[in-house]
């Protein structure tokens, strides 16, 4: 997938993971610097980047995407995932991408306009839903959440799935597949993960208590996560201990 069709113009600031996320320009635009395992910035002030390929490249495989999908996408960011997103579903499947950022959206417009099975909402992804959305049989968040929200539950479809960042106070977490089991989501933590926070998906006293969850590193990766929420109020339940 080209990259450098949802990066803007060059020089670009880059992070690898491979060295501890140190910054760098690049010295010209030429866009083979684009493609290696790098996080690509897409507002250096703001920390809002491209993520790393092969970070994505693990998630989506363990979420096995499967042609026909419906996929909704909340932070398209400039699109760059949601155009791999829309190869994986194939031309029977759609990906409904929701950004809140116009300038992002903008960019993700141009670079996606002439995929069909593409929508490009300027909204809030986890409020602004319109109500025939769906139903879905993948969310997935770009943005770091605390928990599912409402309006991804009322659209998945019954054995839908969501991939989400489900990260603390400090943005970090881990990424966590979600399958609904009655009125709580069960998932398994596929890796520590870290991501700007998703308005509207965010609970200030849950991201405290996932800062005391996510403490023992070993509940990043192959854990199983329980999630409820009932009247406001997020619980959470791993290794048999809830928070």
């Amino acid at each position: 997938m080209p990259r450098e069709e949802h990066v803007g113009p060059g020089p670009w600031f880059l992070r690898s993971p491979l060295y501890d996320f140190a910054a760098r320009h690049t010295p010209d635009d030429d866009p083979r610097h684009l493609y290696h395992n790098v996080l690509v910035a897409l507002d250096e002030k703001r920390d809002i980047n491209i993520g790393d390929p092969s970070l994505w490249a693990r998630f989506f495989d363990s979420a096995s995407i499967a042609e026909g999908a419906s996929v909704l996408q909340v932070g398209a960011g400039s699109g760059y995932y949601t155009a791999i997103l829309a190869a994986l579903v194939g031309a029977q499947g759609r990906v409904v991408a929701t950004e809140i950022d116009d300038r992002l959206a903008a960019m993700a417009e141009d670079a996606l306009g002439s995929r069909a099975n593409v929508s490009i909402r300027r909204c809030n992804g986890a409020t602004e839903l319109d109500a025939d959305d769906g139903p879905f049989d993948l969310i997935v968040a770009f943005a770091g959440v605390t928990h599912p929200v409402p309006s991804w539950s009322a659209r998945l479809k019954p054995a839908g799935r969501m991939l989400l960042p489900v990260t603390d106070e400090s943005w970090w977490g881990a990424m966590v597949l979600f399958e609904r089991h009655g009125e709580s989501f069960d998932g398994t933590t596929l890796g520590r993960c870290g991501f700007f926070p998703c308005a509207g998906a965010r609970c200030a006293d849950a991201a405290r208590r996932l800062s005391q969850l996510w403490s023992e590193t070993s509940r990043l990766s192959g854990a199983r996560l329980r999630v409820r929420v009932r009247d406001g109020t997020v619980r959470y339940e791993i290794d048999g201990v809830s928070y």
